[in-house]
């Protein structure tokens, strides 16, 4: 049987920042032994986009036990800041599927990934990928090492990232709170992810509404 990597979206649309997110999660697993699929896209636009990208697509939520009897789902692991065991390989390696939540994280963390995935699955493994909350994509590139046989004390992960952003006579400083992977001295980041940042701090500061298209 297949096994997945899950990412559950949870927000009102794909913005650019995660777009950004979901693209490398895309790329990370495409040539993985666990297929990655996104979940609970129920926009039209958002669907499109996705399947543009060569990836599975459903509309129904991770937590839908019809969708989890059609993929033949029935060991789950959900990633959980909240969760009080830490992932380790030979869970992961067992597992039908891991579930990432695909929330923009808030600071300080809500516990969301609790409220909208875990407890909506009984029967789940809750873990952690440490005490530090992770973006989307940081998330997928530590679930990655995992599964290749690392141990979560041996990924470098780093606190907070500040992007400067040069405006001529002044210098704008974008401060991120969530917690990065860091691989040869450097954060782990989507190709484009620091263009993304920016463009939404100095042209979309306050969130980036969704259009009323209909679900």
């Amino acid at each position: 049987m297949p096994k997945y990597v899950v990412v559950e979206h949870l927000e009102p649309c794909i913005s650019p920042w995660l777009l950004s997110e979901y693209s490398y999660v895309i790329n990370l697993f495409r040539d993985s032994d666990f297929k990655l699929i996104f979940t609970s896209i129920r926009r039209p636009s958002d669907y499109s986009v996705l399947k543009e990208q060569q990836v599975r697509v459903f509309r129904s939520s991770i937590t839908s036990r019809s969708l989890l009897k059609y993929l033949g789902i029935s060991n789950v692991i959900v990633l959980d800041p909240k969760a009080e065991e830490p992932l380790r390989s030979h869970d992961a390696i067992l597992a039908d599927a891991i579930v990432i939540g695909g929330i923009m994280g808030d600071h300080p963390p809500k516990g969301r990934t609790w409220e909208l995935i875990t407890s909506r699955l009984p029967g789940s493994k809750p873990r952690n990928l440490g005490k530090k909350q992770l973006t989307i994509a940081g998330a997928a590139y530590v679930l990655r090492e995992v599964l290749k046989g690392r141990r979560l004390d041996e990924i470098t992960i780093r606190d907070g990232l500040t992007i400067p952003i040069d405006l001529g006579k002044y210098e704008l400083l974008i401060e991120l709170p969530y917690a990065f992977p860091y691989v040869n001295g450097k954060p782990v980041l989507p190709e484009n992810y620091i263009e993304v940042v920016a463009r939404k701090s100095l042209i979309f500061e306050g969130g980036e509404a969704c259009s009323n298209e209909q679900d």
